[in-house]
This record gives structure tokens, C-alpha cells and sequence, in this order.
């Protein structure tokens, strides 16, 4: 991805459309674009290949916003990132494909989980600084998510969705994991 970024913020220097001073923005912009296209195609062939596409959304609409403002653990490489998101994806699509949980112990390791992941609390990469502010903000929006999946949970029990409600238990367990482990290995650093 950052050979393919340099190539395109080399090849727009070159037709003048911006300025040598420009580069760092530019080729930090590409490689975001590039890495963040291959990674929605990726997870979308993923979820069409097992005819699971609302499930797969599903899946981003938590998993995103509880990780970027939660935190936990990052990988070093853009490689490994993506190669551990579409495990996590993968895993978590064939789980919900073929096992049959029933509602309430979905809906027992969901709270559990989620009451963890509270516990736990943020996780600050080191690479990623975060001032008091911006850790209020990340806290408040991670309520906010919470509180949206816990009215989700009440919805799936309400309309007995063992599917959806495992889906969100699932969710939740990886996004603990992820923390817990972000947890231990940044205390170290």
C-alpha cells in the first residue's frame, strides 16, 4: 500500500496538481484510502462468499465505533491488521453461520462481556496519545455504543433473534479480547 501511495502522490507532483510540500499529506491520505478500499472489499467478498453481507454489517456497525473508541490491541503492519480483522470477521461469520447458541446464553455472554470491556476501560496505544479531552470524548462515545447495543439485545430477546443476538455476543467477545490483550501488553511499554 505505501509503494502504491508514493507511486500516485509522485505521479500527481508530476501533472502539478500539488506542491513537493505537499507529500507527506498526500501519501499518508493514499495509503489510508488505499488500505481502508482493500479492507471494505475484502470483508464484503468475505460476506457475500457465505451470503451473509447483513450479518457482516451488523458486525462493522459495533465492531467499529466499541474499537475506535475503546481502543486495545494494534497490529505493527497493515498486513497483519488485515489479515487478524478478516479472521475476526471470518470466524465470526462462520460461528454465527453454523452454531445454534440459544438467546439467553447469548444474551449472558453479551452482558458479561460488555461489562468487561467497561471494566477494562480504554486502551491508548502508545502511538496514538490521547490528552484527557479526547479520552472523555472516547468514553462518552463508547457509553453511547453500549447503551445502542444493549437496546439492540432487548429488541433480539423481545424478537427471540438467536442469530443477531449471538452476532452481538460474538462482537462483543472479540472486542474484549482485543482490549484485554491491548490492555496487558501496552501496561508493559
Amino acid at each position: 500500500m505505501e509503494y502504491l501511495a508514493n507511486r500516485l502522490t509522485d505521479y500527481i507532483i508530476e501533472k502539478g496538481i500539488i506542491t513537493e510540500d505537499m507529500t507527506g499529506i498526500y501519501k499518508y491520505g493514499f495509503q489510508c484510502f488505499l488500505e481502508f478500499s482493500v479492507s471494505t472489499l475484502c470483508s464484503i467478498i468475505i460476506a457475500l462468499f457465505f451470503g451473509m453481507l447483513p450479518e457482516c454489517l451488523f458486525f462493522f456497525l459495533l465492531f467499529i465505533p466499541m474499537r475506535s473508541f475503546g481502543g486495545g490491541l494494534h497490529m505493527k503492519t497493515y498486513l497483519a491488521c488485515f489479515t487478524g480483522s478478516c479472521f475476526i470477521l471470518t470466524s465470526t461469520l462462520l460461528a454465527v453461520k453454523y452454531l445454534t447458541i440459544p438467546l439467553f446464553p447469548s444474551f449472558v455472554l453479551y452482558l458479561f462481556t460488555a461489562i468487561l470491556i467497561l471494566a477494562i476501560g480504554p486502551v491508548d496505544h502508545p502511538n496514538r496519545e490521547v490528552d484527557g479531552k479526547d479520552n472523555h470524548i472516547f468514553i462518552k462515545r463508547t457509553y453511547f455504543t453500549m447503551l445502542a447495543s444493549f437496546l439492540l439485545s432487548l429488541l433480539f430477546i423481545y424478537t427471540a433473534n438467536r442469530r443477531y443476538m449471538f452476532l452481538q455476543a460474538a462482537v462483543f467477545t472479540f472486542i474484549f479480547a482485543t482490549s484485554l490483550i491491548g490492555r496487558l501488553i501496552y501496561k508493559k511499554s
